[in-house]
């Protein structure tokens, strides 16, 4: 080269010095411009050959994994979850109209026009750096950035490269908005928040697309130093990045004068509640077993409101009843129109335990789906009379929870006061088959292969069903006979295929004679008051041995049900439906049920329409059984023994003492034996000539 230049030099003109100079002067100039541009350009052309004859390491680019938030009906928070390693990352899809814009302005204006590495302003960063001595200023792309948040590297020189390279090569397979999407499902916004999904929940409680202007900008400024902008930490730093970003804006033409005054005066105001598993609303279990089974931002019908108000009611009854045993709670809350849950409380017990999907026992809560069974075949009508008298299946002599009888009644007035001998009856009618598979076509699963074992005693607490399975079935009834599959999953989240109409189960007639039965103005008014104007159909159950309270409360609109139990230990005095679930089921109705819809008006049938074949039980002796042993009092003449007989026709029975004759009696009254020792045979006839004998010994 300097032969060459030298050559050059001596074709000027020797007699003119300053000419010489001048050619000198130019020629040293162009030669250090061409070393600079070869500078200048070697990297992008060492970078471009390199990514042109290298390939993308093809090793599984993973995105981080997904953690869980639950919205209610409104998008308001219910609870949220990390993912399995400890942070948070919620995929989205719509980030909204300012956060990439304004991630763009502050991370890297010119991310539209350069090709993966901004040569310019790489070469400023890097005079800046040399003026100030140390590193003031990175050039860094979005894109570069990318492949360092899917690629961790120490930060050095040839790291800066490796970078650049695989920039060139995400550019030539991927699209612009991707990249950015890709950044912003990535970058850290501060402690364990990864992505900007994660970020717009976890400072402002709403996704990305919801985002203010000035929101947006302090999420996007986050990620130049996650931890010392933390807003939560250092509100004034936060503040203070958050309005050079919107500057930044300005600055490109995003936003005007007007648009940057309003989002520098907007203040910053956090969420008030942080992305952490949420109790206090009763839904623990309940959404911690949804979250287990799906991932990232969950929309569902609860609604917040009436979940915490019924949490609220039977957690203040449960708190009142400590020291007595009952430990848990349930209520669940169904629309009964479209079958969404609004509110499904699970209290006490085991924390992981959802109460409202355990099945109990159902006590006295399955009858009405008995009556109108019965109602719909013509067994019996409201006003049909039912016997309430004292019988035997088997030599099994059940009873009615209040120990005593009221001979006849109408069934309204059986199935309002749950009578147990009358549903019994009507159940034997009916068939068990029958009834249990009326019940699980209304929703309650497993009924049919239940009654094999309970028999007659599906009606009074036989079989075992959960909160949701009761409020599914009543449903059904207030639906006229129709069942509809509730739903908890809502918007995005929720099956393709809503569940459609169910088919008839029961005429409509018999149902709405069924909540006429159970829809009593004074006896909701001395429960609970604020209900009255709702005109609720309302049933109770309690479990023998008093283990498990139930009430189910429903309008039109809404079906409540309430179960109140012991989980471990004996049963409690306590647990009585109508003292207990009752107040609490109608009053959160009263709370959540907007009012307006009533029931239609239905015809209550003819009391001439007795169901005799109901009525005719067989004759039995429930008192004293077979085989009883009876200690005698010795020396006294007042011990006397009330004989009781169940079942048979009407009129009167006779009573016979080893074939002696005793007394005679109107039927559904006792009489009255002073024992002697020995072995007796007592025999009851009726006026229509049954008979019934038992053998007893009295010592």
């Amino acid at each position: 080269m300097d032969r060459a230049f030298f050559s050059i030099l001596q074709t000027v003109p020797t007699g003119d010095a300053e000419r010489r100079r001048g050619w000198h002067r130019r020629w040293l100039w162009r030669t250090v411009l061409l070393l600079v541009v070869l500078v200048a350009v070697a990297p992008a052309l060492v970078v471009e050959l390199a990514a042109r004859v290298s390939t993308y390491p093809d090793d599984g680019v993973r995105s981080p994994s997904p953690s869980t938030v639950v919205l209610d009906r409104t998008g308001q928070v219910l609870a949220s979850y990390t993912a399995d390693d400890g942070r948070w990352y919620l995929p989205t899809i719509d980030h909204g109209r300012w956060l990439p814009l304004a991630v763009e302005a502050v991370e890297d204006a010119r991310f539209r026009s350069h090709a993966g590495v901004d040569w310019f302003a790489a070469y400023a960063a890097i005079g800046q750096n040399l003026m100030a001595g140390r590193v003031v200023r990175g050039s860094s792309t979005i894109t570069m950035q990318v492949e360092r948040l899917r690629h961790a590297r120490p930060r050095t020189l040839v790291a800066k490269v490796v970078e650049a390279v695989r920039a060139r090569q995400i550019e030539r397979t991927q699209d612009k908005d991707a990249i950015l999407a890709e950044w912003l499902e990535r970058a850290s916004f501060g402690g364990n928040v990864v992505g900007a999904g994660a970020a717009s929940w976890r400072w402002f409680g709403v996704p990305p697309a919801s985002l203010s202007l000035a929101q947006a900008a302090l999420i996007a400024g986050l990620p130049q130093n996650p931890e010392r902008l933390r807003p939560d930490r250092h509100p004034e730093q936060a503040r203070e990045r958050r309005d050079h970003v919107l500057r930044r804006l300005q600055a490109i033409g995003a936003i005007g004068a007007e648009q940057l005054a309003q989002a520098l005066s907007e203040p910053v105001v956090l969420a008030s509640r942080p992305l952490t598993s949420v109790d206090g609303i009763g839904a623990v279990p309940v959404l911690a077993d949804l979250a287990k089974r799906r991932s990232g931002v969950l929309g569902t019908t609860l609604d917040l409101a009436t979940q915490r108000s019924a949490a609220a009611l039977a957690g203040e009854r449960l708190e009142r009843l400590a020291g007595s045993g009952i430990d848990a709670a349930a209520v669940a809350v169904l629309d009964v129109q479209n079958g969404d849950w609004l509110a499904l409380v699970s209290l006490g017990g085991q924390p992981w335990i959802d109460h409202t999907a355990v099945a109990r026992s159902s006590g006295s809560a399955l009858k009405p789906f008995i009556y109108a069974g019965a109602f719909a075949r013509g067994i019996a009508t409201p006003s049909s009379l039912l016997a309430d008298d004292p019988a035997a299946w088997r030599g099994w002599t059940p009873a009615n929870f209040d120990r005593t009888w009221r001979g006849r009644c109408s069934a309204a007035e059986a199935l309002r006061d749950s009578r147990n001998l009358p549903a019994m009856h009507l159940l034997e009618a009916l068939g068990v088959a029958r009834a249990a598979g009326i019940m699980e076509a209304f929703g309650l699963e497993r009924l049919a292969s239940q009654s094999a074992r309970s028999g007659l005693t599906l009606a009074i607490g036989g079989a075992e069903v959960d909160a949701r399975g009761l409020a599914t079935a009543y449903a059904g009834l207030a639906r006229d006979g129709r069942c509809v599959l509730p739903r908890l999953l809502a918007g995005p989240s929720a099956p393709s295929t809503p569940s459609p109409d169910g088919a008839e189960i029961l005429p409509p007639t018999a149902c709405r004679q069924v909540l006429a039965c159970l829809n009593d103005r004074e006896r909701t008014r001395v429960q609970c008051p604020a209900a009255v104007a709702l005109e609720p159909a309302w049933k109770t159950g309690t479990s023998s041995g008093q283990r498990d309270a139930w009430c189910v409360a429903l309008t039109p609109r809404r079906c409540v049900v309430v179960w109140f139990g012991v989980t471990r230990g004996p049963g409690s005095p306590a647990l009585v439906g109508a003292e207990l679930a009752a107040p609490v089921a109608l009053a959160v109705l009263a709370a959540c049920d907007p009012g307006g819809a009533t029931w239609p008006p239905v015809d209550m049938g003819s009391a001439t329409a007795v169901a005799t074949n109901v009525v005719s039980a067989p004759l039995v002796i429930t008192s004293p059984t077979a085989s009883s042993e009876i200690l005698r009092i010795d020396g006294s003449t007042k011990q006397r023994l009330a004989l009781t007989c169940g079942g048979g026709g009407s009129g009167q029975r006779w009573w016979f003492i080893d074939g002696a004759p005793l007394v005679r009696v109107a039927a559904g009254e006792p009489a009255w034996w002073t024992p002697t020792a020995g072995r007796h045979a007592l025999r009851v006839v009726d006026q229509q000539g049954q008979a019934a004998h038992v053998e007893v010994l009295v010592r």
